[in-house]
Parts: structure tokens; C-alpha cells; sequence
């Protein structure tokens, strides 16, 4: 950032200012019934009903007011409204290229439309839980999920009976008594990211892909964003020898994240505007660029609401295409306080078993979020107001003062299967490590932030982080601070946060050493933190297992904060005022998965073993294989341990490698307990092992 011209910090500053100014200053229709004089279009006839159509219930919203304690989301009044807001929106971000990543990126005056096209969102995709299956003879593990009774979707599920499970090549059912493959399924074509959950009979495959798209021959027009595309599939295995899809929908748009209670999905999307084309410059003269610039101003204000919002289509058994219809209603979107992208954000209610796979329910917001929270009864969606992004490089320069990093929070009432009901927004200073930051009891959300993250402004101003607890209650559409706990881990961030009820949160931050902090949550108004831990290192995730007990996966490291490989923590903190851990077992170079992603963790409370799958290293025989010229392979794998009381120890490791393919193949995505055995679930196989000596060793290739 350093090395930034001054011209182009002077322009960047420009769009944050820009993207910062309240809609009221942008868009005077969002507080007005008048229309503007460009925005004549099918718009402004009534919305085509969607699947959605009346599902929505928006609470009373309050004025919007800059930078006040009011964050509500403000519903449109009318779709001539909701487009008048993209409209409007856009109008100082066109430019020669269009909008979107199609072209370089452009000055006009003292604006980066490029830039200030992008969207930012606070974070990214995260008790003791497992979505399904009981801890016990004759039994089996299933998801490892954040909260009990909250399925997770994941490319693994099994009923004990069979394992299902993604493959490259699609789907693929495993028979547990025999260990053979058993049922396949072929995945849509350019589909990538499938997830899957499964109640029942049913299961729900749910992809993302893109889709080709170029210039139109006889228009020069280019589309303004690439096309993705969500594809839901229902598939019945009631006979798992012959899975069938019974019926799918696609969907405008990516997928974030889902969640499932007592068989009703509740599926996120990010959508961006897929219906916009622009011209381009013919050469490189400034004449072009103004002749495009002009253009393009009058495409976008002749554009209808169709252009902007996101569509679905629905699609039979044989894959015969349905209508094509809006995702939501023009009265199940709104928008937040500050303008937050021009993407809409989608949450959808879908039944897992319904006669027909559309969304029963459904609600929208005109910004992009990827952290995404639920327990029974809320799903809390974050988003961060739009330009966030350019501050560091702002205010590094000293051309713009230091501002705070900003996260808000949407919450929607779930409860009610065959309704989402917006509730209440709010606000917290600094961003989110992934959905374990928060969680939400009888109506209070607690969330961990971190003022400075690393990304934000480089070494200085990681230097000047620190993490807070804010516990927030939902008051008349608002989410208002009833009490906070500021100044954990200052020069450092949060590496892993873990709610132990709702009393209790531990906290982990790092940067030369790791303080575990226990956080007294049980008087929302007065937070405390009870105890603390400093040790060298840190734990990336967090799992209680029962009597005090707190297994923590991360890194060891010296005390300086140089990471020295892979470490499994035993923690006690049942003396909330002086936690302690009580054992460690290191393993030099490596890492696991479970680090950035917790389903890949296993714990099985009946022998209590945890099951790390792992990538290992010594550092010193691969620098002795490099200068003896002889191969070097790292142990790629799983590691089982065993905790007993206040020990943990190795029991062994498993291995899918056979001695063939490239360094990194036979990577364990994930493990399951069914009955006495391991399974182990890899990229093309699985293999299956038992519980006890970790031996018979059974491969399922899944080609």
C-alpha cells in the first residue's frame, strides 16, 4: 500500500466517501413518492408472484438515520422503489466498461467505478453437537455442526445404513455392510461445491457453477457479471441402489451457506445483478471512451427491474425447465442503513420432503454477506457496509482519518417453518472470523469482533487490534447493546471463539502467544471475563467434550510466535477463574484441516477419540531427502487420539495412500463413526478401520 500513487489514493478515498453517504443522499426516491424521469420500464407494473409470494413478514422498520443506533432494514414500498435504489445506486459507478470485473478499472473525475463496484462482506463460512446419530453400541457420528439440532451441510452424510457422499464424478452411496458402492448419481454440468444434507429417505444436493457467457455478435453488449448458478436437487433413496432426482431448481446466483431443523432449509444466497449488458470502448481513444461512457448511462437507465433481481427456475423429474420467475417479491426486499453493494442476498425457506423443491418462504436484502449463523429459532446473517474494503489503503496514507471496520447484523425468526420473519439489525465495531463468533438465546446475540484484522492496514495497525465481546438483545427492530467486554488480546486477533452454553464463551487470540479467554456471558448487561491462559501458540478450533473439558486444534509455536507445526490441546475450564491446559500433543510440521474447517472434526464420546485428519512433516529429513536426492512424502492421513480424564495421547494413524499417485493424494476429508469402525472419506474413496486397534483396513474406491 506503500507504493500506492497519491492520485489514486485521492480517488479511492473519493468512492469511500461516496459509498459511505447515506441512501437519503444518493437516492432521494428511497424518501420520495416520485419517479425519476429515467426509470420507465415493465417495473412498474406489478410483480410477476413468485414462490415466495406473501411469505415474508417485515416488523415495523424505524427511520434510517447515518450513523445512528437504527440499523433496520427498510422494506420497498413498490418495485418502481426497489428499482429506482439499483438505479440510483449504480448511476456514478458506470462508466466505459460497464460495471462488474469486465473491464479496467476507471477514473472519471474523482471516481473508481472499478472499485467501488465491489462488494465486501464481514467474513466468510462457522455445546458439544452432532447433526444426527447417537453416541452409543449399534450407533453412528454424524455432521459436526455448531449447534445441537442445526444440520449442516456437508459432502459426507450417512443414516448408519448407508454413506452418501460427493465424489468428483458425482454422488455416490456407499452400503455399510458390505463396503461397496452401491448407487451413483451424476452431478449438472459445470457444477462445483456440492454439499449435501440428508433426513430421511431425502437428501438435498445443492451446487454452485458458473455458466459461459461472451459478447453478442450483432449488440456489443457485455454482460456486467459472470453468471453463477445454484442448483437444488431433491433425490429419494428409498431405493439407495437407484437414487432419483425427483425434482431441482436453479437459481440466479451463489450459494453460502444452509441450514436444517427438523427437515425445513433455510439456504443463503448472494445474487448479483445478471440481466445488465454494456457496450465497451472500439479502440483506445478518448472519443471511444466517452462515446461508451454515454452509452452505458443510457443502458443502465432504460434497464427494468428484471435486469437486477435474482430469478429461478423450476425443473421436473426428467429435467424439463419450468417458467422463469423472480426468487423473491419486491416486498420481501430491503435494504440496510448504508448502501451495501449492489448484489442481493437471499434467504430462503425450503422443505426437504415438500411435493414441490420451491422456496415456500423467502427474504432479501440489496447487499453481499457470507457469515451466516442459526440456532433453532434465528439465523443471523452479517453484511458490512459497502467501500470498507479501500480504508486501510485510505488510511495508511493519511488521506483519509482512521475509521473503524464495521459489521452489521441482520436476524430472521425461524421458528416458524413456514414462515422467515425479518426481526431486528444492529451493528458492532470491527469483523467476524467465521460463524462461531456468534450465537443467539432467547432473543440475545453475543458476537466476538476484532477491530483490526490482519488483512486491514498491514503490521501498524494489526499493532493497534484488539477483540471485544458485544452481547445484543433485539428491542423493536433493533439490536441494541446491553453490555461488552472490550480489550482482549490488544496487538492481537481472534484465532477461534467457542459458546459453552449460554452462560460461558471461550476466546482465543494470538500473535507472539495464545490467550484463551473464559467470558462470564450469564448477566447480559455486565459481561465478564472470570480467567485466563497465556500459553506459546494458538487453537484454530475449539470442541468441548463434558466435565470441564476443552479440546483446542491449532498451532504450537515458540515464544517469539513463530508457528512450529500442528498441536492438539487439552484444556480444563471447569475453575472458570483459572483455566489451565492439562495436556498437549504435538506433531512438528503440518496442519490440519480442522483448522479453517470444523467438519472435518470427529469426536466420538463413547471411547473418547478424536479424529484429525492431517497433512505431517519433519522438517529436518526433508531438508536431508533434498540433499541426499531421495523422494520425501509427508504422512497424508488421519491421526486418532485418545482423551482420558486430563491425558490425551495418539492412539495411531490411518492412511488411504496406497504407495501411488502424486504427493498430496489420499488427502482424509472427513471421518465417521458407524457401529465398531472408523471410516475415513477421501477426494475418490473411502476406506473403513476398527474403532479399537485401528487395523482391517477395507478401501471403497468411489470411481
Amino acid at each position: 500500500m506503500d507504493h500506492l500513487p497519491r492520485s489514486l489514493v485521492a480517488v479511492l478515498a473519493t468512492v469511500l466517501m461516496a459509498a459511505c453517504t447515506t441512501i437519503a443522499d444518493i437516492h432521494p426516491a428511497a424518501n420520495s413518492t416520485a419517479t425519476p424521469a429515467t426509470t420507465s420500464s415493465p417495473a412498474s407494473e406489478p410483480s410477476t408472484p413468485s414462490a415466495s409470494s406473501g411469505t415474508i413478514e417485515w416488523d415495523e422498520p424505524g427511520p434510517i438515520v447515518a450513523q445512528s443506533a437504527a440499523f433496520q432494514l427498510q422494506p420497498f414500498s413498490s418495485c418502481d422503489a426497489l428499482l429506482d435504489y439499483y438505479v440510483e445506486a449504480a448511476r456514478d459507478l458506470v462508466g466505459p466498461w460497464g460495471l462488474g470485473g469486465n473491464g479496467p478499472m476507471y477514473f472519471e473525475g474523482d471516481v473508481a467505478t472499478e472499485a467501488a463496484a465491489v462488494d465486501s462482506a464481514g467474513g466468510r463460512e462457522s455445546t458439544t453437537a452432532q447433526a444426527v446419530g447417537a453416541d452409543g453400541d449399534g450407533s453412528f457420528s454424524g455432521t459436526n455442526v455448531q449447534e445441537e439440532g442445526v444440520d449442516e451441510p456437508d459432502v459426507v452424510k450417512t443414516d448408519g445404513e448407508v454413506i452418501v457422499t460427493v465424489a468428483e464424478q458425482g454422488i455416490r452411496v456407499v452400503d455399510v455392510a458390505s463396503a461397496e458402492v452401491i448407487g451413483r448419481l451424476a452431478l449438472p454440468d459445470q457444477a462445483w461445491n456440492a454439499e449435501l444434507l440428508l433426513s430421511g429417505d431425502d437428501l438435498l444436493v445443492v451446487t454452485t457453477g458458473g455458466e459461459s457467457f461472451g459478447r453478442g455478435s450483432a449488440t456489443d453488449l457485455f454482460p456486467a457479471y459472470a453468471p453463477t448458478r445454484t442448483t437444488v436437487m431433491r433425490v429419494d433413496l428409498s431405493d439407495p441402489t437407484t437414487p432419483t432426482v425427483v425434482g431441482s431448481v436453479r437459481m440466479e446466483g451463489g450459494y453460502r451457506s444452509a441450514r436444517m431443523v427438523d427437515g425445513t432449509v433455510r439456504l443463503v444466497m448472494v445474487s448479483e445483478p445478471t440481466g445488465l449488458s454494456f457496450v465497451q470502448p472500439t479502440d483506445g481513444g478518448l472519443s471511444a471512451e466517452q462515446d461508451a461512457l454515454e452509452e452505458n448511462r443510457r443502458l443502465l437507465a432504460q434497464s427494468d427491474l428484471d435486469d437486477w433481481v435474482p430469478h429461478l427456475q423450476v425443473l421436473d423429474a426428467d429435467g424439463t425447465s419450468g417458467e422463469v420467475q423472480r426468487l423473491l417479491d419486491c416486498g420481501d426486499i430491503a435494504r440496510p442503513a448504508d448502501v451495501s453493494g449492489l448484489s442481493t442476498l437471499s434467504v430462503l425457506t425450503l422443505s426437504i420432503d415438500g411435493d414441490e423443491l420451491v422456496p415456500t418462504s423467502g427474504a432479501g436484502l440489496v447487499a453481499a454477506g457470507d457469515t451466516v449463523y442459526a440456532s433453532m429459532d434465528r439465523l443471523v446473517v452479517s453484511t458490512s457496509p459497502w467501500g470498507q474494503w479501500i480504508q486501510p489503503f485510505l488510511a495508511d496514507r493519511g488521506d483519509l482519518d482512521d475509521r473503524e471496520l464495521r459489521t452489521d447484523l441482520h436476524s430472521f425468526d425461524i421458528s416458524d417453518p413456514s414462515s422467515t420473519r425479518y426481526v431486528a439489525s444492529g451493528s458492532v465495531t470491527g469483523t467476524l472470523l467465521n460463524q462461531f463468533a456468534l450465537s443467539e438465546t432467547d432473543g440475545v446475540i453475543r458476537v466476538a469482533t476484532t477491530t483490526q484484522p490482519d488483512w486491514f492496514g498491514g503490521e501498524r495497525r494489526a499493532r493497534e487490534s484488539e477483540s471485544s465481546l458485544v452481547v445484543l438483545a433485539e428491542r423493536d427492530g433493533d439490536l441494541v447493546e446491553t453490555g461488552r467486554v472490550d480489550g482482549l488480546g490488544v496487538t492481537e486477533r481472534i484465532y477461534a471463539v467457542r459458546y459453552l452454553g449460554p452462560d460461558l464463551a471461550a476466546i482465543v487470540t494470538f500473535r507472539e502467544t495464545d490467550p484463551l479467554y473464559l467470558v462470564d456471558t450469564s448477566d447480559p448487561t455486565d459481561p465478564v471475563v472470570t480467567g485466563e491462559l497465556k500459553i506459546p501458540g494458538f487453537s484454530s478450533y475449539l470442541h468441548p467434550i463434558g466435565d470441564g473439558r476443552l479440546v483446542g486444534i491449532g498451532q504450537d509455536a515458540n515464544d517469539s510466535g513463530r508457528t512450529l507445526g500442528l498441536q492438539a490441546s487439552l484444556f480444563d475450564v471447569s475453575d472458570l477463574t483459572s483455566p489451565e491446559r492439562v495436556d498437549q500433543v504435538t506433531f512438528g510440521g503440518g496442519y490440519s484441516p480442522v483448522e479453517y474447517d470444523h467438519h472435518a472434526f470427529l469426536y466420538w464420546n463413547a471411547t473418547g477419540q478424536v479424529v484429525l485428519p492431517a497433512e505431517l512433516w519433519d522438517e529436518s529429513e526433508a531438508i536431508d531427502a533434498e540433499e541426499s536426492g531421495r523422494p520425501f512424502e509427508p504422512f497424508v492421513g488421519a491421526i486418532v487420539l485418545e482423551v482420558d480424564g486430563s491425558t490425551v495421547t495418539e492412539q495411531g494413524r490411518v492412511s488411504l495412500r496406497d504407495g501411488a499417485g502424486g504427493q498430496w493424494w489420499g488427502e482424509v476429508r472427513r471421518s465417521m463413526v458407524i457401529d465398531d469402525h472408523l471410516w475415513v472419506v477421501a477426494h475418490d474413496r473411502l476406506a473403513r478401520f476398527t474403532l479399537d486397534g485401528l487395523d482391517d483396513r477395507t478401501v471403497v474406491p468411489l470411481g
